[in-house]
């Protein structure tokens, strides 16, 4: 690496800012006085904040590193992901806003017993905590991976991960849903920051502006929204099909996913209805989630803008042979960045990190809780059931509280040794929605078909959630599962697609739910009068 990169005034911005973050967290420490106030906010929160707070959680570093990285590799083409907006949002506010605030429920889950059975929502909840943790060690590992290649070292690898993992895990386990939240958007405001003024940045870096931009991107193809399959002329109808599915890239498949993704996070990923659920009425709820779509739209065009810009700035400024595609924006922050700005930057990255931890800590929490010691350890349905007795409440609080501590180290922890996985990129990429696809498909057949039975359910969760990590890590199995090594894209539309069909063929060759069970559908529930 060239000599240069951070100066000890980056670091010093750095470090404050994490001081910051972790002190607003702990602003919140004794302000909640049972697990609907930890984990619901006791219902109060605004539109603003819990609309950024949504941003600010699926904007992982994985994700503000990545984004950049698959514009600079891919071009414009990615801009079909807006797609996702006006095609989820109004099946997200419409129809599964009013649901979840009808039902009052602390997770997702918890209605997969009333229109199943326990069964079901221990294995749903189970595939969520999971999905998080694995998740969470990869986006709390990448951005320190990443950062310490660029800057030759000069921030330590594993130091770096246990103080993230570390601060996050105390104003979490301090703060509760209400310190999560305010910090997201403190995090949403420091990275979209970075974002803008690192596209500033590069425009005004380039001699020409945004006409030599255009004109590089266009020499190179990536101007195109249309990719480009080699043999694809030549090819017949089912190679032709063969070759969407393989490939990592095509219009059909960036559609289609960020679709899927889009209503498979916002409708049953316990991190987002856990935000649906602190506002303090459904009307907030939708205003967050229209706040949410244009600050998500923003993101598209911003990381996209950074990304391409990249790829010209390179053509104009010096950087080193051989930087991978996923190196070359935490290089130009290190290295061309201004002294000041580019600590600025690295908080950023590190506030991306940072909130997908505290926000996924938090919702596997009011899972476990909620779902497994409460209701099978318990045996008690929901925590409202012991809303009135004041110790009952003060203990399951205690739990919640340091269970999030642990949570939070064992994630800390798992993150030091995700560098073991390969290429963990790619992983990490795949893993952001992978699992979200059996997850949408069980509560698809649950809300929408009568038919659909608790066993059917678990049998195709079951087996879409063992197909769709078939489908992930194919290129590490080897062997016969290579013809599941399809583009990285394509994992959530296969368990999805796998769960529902599956799911409904066996719930049709075994006995139909009772009529109780078949009264939870979506229809059921929302002609259900008001408590």
């Amino acid at each position: 690496m060239p000599s240069g990169g951070l100066t000890t005034i980056d670091y010093m911005v750095c470090i404050a800012y994490l001081l910051f973050i972790t002190a607003l967290g702990a602003i919140f420490y004794g302000s909640q006085k049972s697990t609907k106030d930890y984990f619901l906010a006791g219902k109060s929160m605004g539109w603003i904040p819990v609309g950024l707070s949504l941003m600010a959680t699926l904007t992982s570093a994985i994700g503000f590193i990545g984004s950049p990285a698959g514009a600079w590799k891919y071009g414009l083409i990615l801009l079909w992901g807006l797609t996702a907006l006006p095609l989820s949002f109004p099946i997200v506010v419409w129809v599964f806003m009013p649901f979840y605030h009808k039902l009052n429920v602390y997770t997702a889950y918890e209605y997969l017993e009333r229109r199943f059975d326990v069964r079901v929502r221990a294995l749903t909840s189970g595939i969520f905590i999971l999905w998080r943790i694995t998740w969470m060690a990869a986006a709390v590992y990448v951005p320190s991976f990443v950062l310490n290649v660029v800057t030759g070292e000069k921030l330590p690898l594993v130091p770096t991960v246990i103080a993230l993992g570390i601060l996050a895990t105390l104003y979490t386990s301090m703060g509760g849903i209400k310190a999560v939240i305010w910090t997201d958007v403190a995090q949403f405001v420091i990275m979209f920051g970075g974002m803008i003024t690192a596209a500033i940045i590069i425009i005004t870096g380039v001699e020409g502006g945004l006409p030599e931009i255009w004109r590089l991107l266009s020499e190179s193809g990536k101007s195109s929204f249309v990719a480009k399959m080699p043999g694809w002329d030549a090819a017949g109808f089912l190679a032709k099909i063969k070759l969407y599915v393989y490939s990592d890239v095509t219009v059909v498949a960036i559609v289609l996913t960020a679709t899927l993704g889009k209503l498979g996070n916002y409708c049953v990923d316990q991190v987002m209805v856990q935000r649906y659920l602190t506002a303090r009425s459904l009307r907030t709820s939708q205003g967050a989630f229209l706040c949410n779509c244009f600050a998500y739209a923003f993101y598209i065009c911003s990381m996209t803008l950074v990304g391409v810009g990249l790829f010209a700035f390179m053509a104009h400024h010096a950087f080193p042979e051989g930087l991978r595609n996923d190196e070359v924006f935490p290089y130009f922050i290190a290295y061309k960045m201004p002294a000041g700005v580019a600590g600025l930057m690295i908080a950023a990255i590190y506030a991306a990190s940072m909130s997908s931890l505290d926000s996924g800590v938090n919702s596997c929490i009011t899972a476990i809780t909620n779902d497994f010691y409460n209701r099978l350890w318990k045996g008690r349905r929901s925590l409202d059931d012991d809303a009135d007795d004041e110790s009952a409440k003060t203990h399951h609080l205690r739990i919640a509280q340091v269970s999030s501590l642990v949570l939070g180290l064992l994630v800390t922890v798992l993150a030091c040794f995700v560098g073991r996985m390969g290429d963990v990129f790619m992983i990490a990429a795949k893993l952001i929605q992978g699992f979200i696809g059996p997850l949408f498909g069980i509560f698809i057949l649950a809300m929408f078909t009568r038919r659909a039975s608790a066993f059917g359910a678990m049998m195709g969760g079951a087996i879409g959630t063992v197909l769709t990590g078939i489908a992930i890590f194919a290129e590490k199995l080897g062997g016969a599962f290579l013809v599941f090594d399809i583009g990285f894209m394509w994992p959530t539309m296969l368990g999805f697609l796998s769960t529902l069909v599956l799911g409904y063929g066996f719930s049709l060759v075994s006995p139909p739910p009772v009529e109780d069970k078949q009264a939870w559908t979506w229809r059921g529930v929302m002609n259900q009068p008001e408590a």
